[in-house]
């Protein structure tokens, strides 16, 4: 509201308050009525209508008066407070001006500046500098800190929403395998170790030749990978959304236990025999980096998937590698300095190298590969999925607020040829 305004407003109102009334006054002073007897009375009281009409434009003029009385109010409050307040001194020992104003008007209007310039300082030949000037920001106040005669706790700090969390590797190596669903704790199957293949051309009432199989009986145990964790119950009643956090990393611990037993298990009770450890693996392939020119990665990798495919009998579907080794498969060049592959400004290519899908993780030791027919020659079969489950049933935890909170899953691994499956090492 504009207290000048308000102001003008009002004196309006009682202009045509006066206005009204003298001319209403005027009407009842010369209202003459004629009597019953034929003689005449000259003035009438006001009406009803007349009355409701004045009403109006007193209780207009009422509102506004309240509207002024307000605003004068609050500025009379202002004053007063900022009595209270002390002139906050300069280092000379000068109180500081009232109003406000920036920085270039302190400059400008500072009078050691104006004598300067009238005297023409400004104008001297060489160089020259005007009398310093110490201005003020805007705020009149003392510098609000976080010390508490000061501000202290109104600073409060700024809390950003969710939690940064700590990032692990892509879990790539499950994806290549079959997968199935456990029925007992282990798993075993029959495979075929020996086949003497006799079979030839025979004469007319001969004797035909004998072959021959030997079958062997594989049995891979179904094993648990779990974890847990402690929390207090009043984390997870207070904390929105924590519960759902922690048991996405618990689940995520169990995976990246699992990626590291399905390549790298030792198959010491209760590990898997992952297939880096496996026995009967086909013959690892050597990079033969003393070749002229020295043998590729990509070459050492096509020789092993060769072999594979002509031992085996299988044509391998995949190829595990370190994200080191792969850069330097990724970045490779031709003698004109052009990339083989799709170079930094192709659309993201999906990971292969001779028509093979390549998982890129740290799991694998850097300096080998693992070559494999791993959709049709292994199969992860999981008794049930990852359960998270809660308890405040361990040592003291029921007295303590506690909640003691586990992931775990059952799986075996099954590898139907060993032989499908093999390293390449010496990778650069």
């Amino acid at each position: 509201m504009n207290l000048t305004q308000l102001e003008s407003d009002l004196a309006a109102v009682a202009t045509r308050a006066t206005a009204m009334i003298n001319d209403i006054a005027h009407r009842c002073d010369a209202h003459v009525t004629t009597n019953a007897d034929g003689s005449s009375t000259t003035g009438r009281p006001m009406s009803a209508e007349e009355k409701t009409q004045i009403n109006a434009v007193l209780a207009e003029g009422a509102a506004i008066k309240a509207k002024i009385d307000t605003l004068r109010g609050d500025a009379d409050l202002r004053s007063r407070i900022e009595a209270l307040a002390p002139a906050r001194a300069t280092p000379t020992g000068l109180a500081l001006p009232t109003e406000r104003r920036s920085i270039g008007q302190q400059f400008t209007q500072d009078a050691g500046i104006v004598d300067f310039i009238r005297h023409g300082g400004h104008r001297r030949n060489g160089a020259w500098a005007s009398p310093p000037v110490e201005c003020f920001g805007p705020l009149h106040a003392t510098t609000v800190t976080e010390d508490p005669a000061s501000g202290g706790k109104l600073l409060v700090p700024q809390y950003l929403p969710g939690i940064q969390s700590l990032l692990f590797k892509r879990l790539v190596v499950a994806d290549l395998m079959a997968s199935g669903q456990a029925l007992s704790n282990s798993i075993v199957y029959m495979v075929e170790t020996t086949f003497t293949n006799a079979a030839a051309a025979v004469a007319e009432g001969a004797a035909k030749p004998e072959s021959a199989l030997v079958f062997d009986q594989k049995t891979d145990p179904v094993s648990k990978i779990a974890h847990w964790l402690p929390v207090t119950e009043e984390l997870l009643e207070d904390v929105a959304a924590i519960q759902s956090y922690i048991d996405a990393r618990l689940t995520l611990g169990v995976q990246l236990a699992e990626e590291d037993q399905l390549l790298n298990g030792n198959g010491t009770p209760p590990n898997l025999t992952g297939l880096m450890n496996r026995a009967n693996l086909a013959t690892a392939v050597a990079r033969n980096a003393g070749a002229t020119p020295p043998e590729t990665n990509v070459d050492a990798i096509l020789r092993q998937i060769t072999a594979i495919a002509t031992s085996a009998f299988v044509y391998p579907d995949g190829v595990v590698i370190n994200p080191t080794n792969w850069f330097t498969i990724a970045t490779s060049k031709d003698t004109t300095g052009q990339y083989f592959g799709g170079g930094p400004f192709s659309p993201l290519p999906v990971a292969s190298i001779w028509g093979s899908p390549v998982a890129v993780t740290p799991s694998i030791v850097a300096g080998t590969a693992l070559v494999g027919a791993f959709g049709t020659m292994s199969q992860v079969f999981r008794k049930g999925g990852i359960r998270v489950e809660a308890s405040n049933s361990h040592q003291d935890f029921f007295i303590k607020n506690l909640v003691a909170i586990r992931a775990e899953e059952r799986l075996a691994l099954a590898v139907y040829r060993p032989g499908a499956f093999g390293k390449v090492t010496g990778l650069n």
